[in-house]
């Protein structure tokens, strides 16, 4: 066999090939290594049916997960994470990493639906142990005895309608009464409430419901851990606050409003950031001094119902309103506490934000949910993942709708409920533009009825309210007394 020798200087193009070959291997590899890291350093989050896992892209492998909802039952085997009112098992729950004989525990953190997993190897695996809550407001109440029906109120099962024949009185300790909002069934407290006490960021509130999708809507009773204020002007955070000192437009019944003098109803009913009512920016500017702090604890998907649709047959010169600049209308709230007769003996009420119903016969049957005024009147914080995403801070007022299913009555005052503070505060509820002139809303009046005034009074103050989020964890026995309330546990 015969060798020849290369010829280096005739193959020059080949050589230059090859040592091309090879630092494209190497840069390959070099590039491939620093991706790897950085992929392997990245934080994720990956949704896993209800809950979210976010963790250190780095071959996570979930096991095996289970949940528990009471000692009877114990673990069951679950393939979706738990969102809400459930706690990781530390005594169970353990990660395992290669070339590692003990169990790893310190690496897993779970809270309000989201299980951050901070491990160093590629290939850990984990058996993942959830627990429910005991000390959650859904636990607490679990005793409760639940009804559609009470004194002076029930629920229409086929309309699902609420139907307020008087007001609501008496103690009615351990009852909640229900009706449908937008996310589920709600569950509000109604009359005396001996045991809707909260203490929450370094003040008392009372419990209004449970909402739909479990968060807690919640009202600022007074300032101090040991306040006990029932009536009196402590039960405002401010007093003599205009609802919005200007009123001379329809579009001023918004919380946030559109265009005066617009040339039709989209366009003064639309909401501006730049446009608050003088009640919003009181309400923001008290939220910045007093619960920016607290604010993880508070629900930034809950919503307050500005409820802008236009009714007829209420008043029969308001019938034909425009609904913008100063056209006499009637709004929704004031067909389902009066019609043109005068004021209902059955007043209308309604947990669902964005009912489509133009007339008062159809506010009486319909609970029928129009997704655009839905998206206009919930409103919501900018982050919220419904509603018209405006505001800045998730606060708001309660709604007329609210008082009437707490215990107040249109025409008729009641002491004996718990939302009677002796004192005035407002709703967000609009009632009209009455005789072209100026804009009415609803509130609360100082005998507990259900009143109404200008936009522009000065005589009414301010009650603000917040939602807690579901899973909040309260101080192991609270009983929700004035004595003895629910107090939410904060670090």
């Amino acid at each position: 066999m015969k060798y020849e020798k290369l010829d280096i200087s005739s193959g020059s193009k080949y050589k230059w090939i090859l040592c091309g070959i090879i630092i494209g291997v190497l840069l390959i590899i070099i590039v491939n290594f620093i991706f790897s890291y950085a992929k392997y350093k990245s934080v994720d989050s990956v949704k896993l049916a209800s809950g979210t896992i976010s963790y250190e892209n780095a071959d996570l492998n979930i096991i095996a997960m289970f949940k528990k909802d009471d000692e009877e039952t114990g673990y069951q085997p679950v393939d979706e994470i738990p969102a809400n009112g459930y706690v990781i098992d530390d005594s169970m729950s353990y990660c395992k990493e290669p070339d590692r004989e003990d169990d790893i525990k310190n690496i897993l953190n779970y809270e309000n639906g989201k299980l951050i997993v901070d491990f160093t190897k590629k290939g850990t695996k984990c058996y993942l142990y959830f627990k429910k809550l005991d000390n959650t407001l859904a636990n607490l109440l679990k005793d409760f005895t639940t009804t559609d029906t009470g004194t002076n109120f029930s629920t229409n099962k086929i309309t699902g309608v609420s139907k307020v024949t008087g007001p609501g009185i008496g103690n009615n300790g351990n009852i909640l009464y229900k009706a449908e909002d937008n996310d589920g069934v709600s569950y509000f407290f109604r009359g005396q409430a001996p045991n809707n006490w909260v203490q929450f960021a370094n003040m008392r509130w009372r419990i209004i419901r449970i909402n739909g999708d479990g968060s807690i809507r919640i009202i600022f009773q007074c300032t101090g851990v040991n306040c006990t204020n029932i009536t009196g002007v402590e039960t405002n955070v401010e007093s003599n606050v205009a609802y919005n000192t200007q009123s001379r437009d329809n579009t001023y019944v918004g919380y946030y409003y559109g265009k005066a003098g617009a040339s039709s109803y989209a366009e003064a009913h639309t909401n501006l950031a730049s446009n608050p009512s003088t009640i919003a920016v009181k309400v923001n500017d008290w939220y910045k001094k007093n619960l920016a702090d607290y604010e993880d604890y508070i629900d930034p998907n809950a919503g307050f119902c500005n409820d802008r649709q236009k009714v007829t047959g209420v008043n029969s010169s308001y019938n034909s309103g425009t609904g913008y600049g100063t056209s006499p209308t009637s709004y929704a709230m004031w067909g389902r506490v009066a019609k043109s007769s005068g004021y209902r003996q059955e007043q209308l009420a309604t947990l669902k934000c964005g009912v489509n119903a133009a007339t008062t016969e159809t506010q009486e049957t319909s609970v029928d949910v129009d997704d655009k005024l839905y998206q206009r009147d919930l409103f919501t914080k900018k982050e919220s993942k419904k509603g018209n995403q405006i505001l800045d801070y998730p606060i708001g007022l309660i709604t007329a709708d609210e008082v009437l299913l707490a215990g107040g009555f249109r025409g008729t005052g009641n002491s004996n409920y718990f939302l009677y503070t002796n004192e005035y505060y407002w709703t967000m509820s609009p009632m009209s533009m009455a005789d072209g002139s100026t804009v009415i809303m609803f509130y609360v009046s100082g005998d507990g009825s259900l009143g109404f005034t200008n936009a522009g009074s000065t005589f009414v103050g301010v009650r603000p309210v917040i939602n807690l989020k579901a899973d909040t964890i309260f101080v192991p026995g609270g009983e929700g007394t004035i004595d003895n309330p629910y107090v939410v546990v904060t670090d």
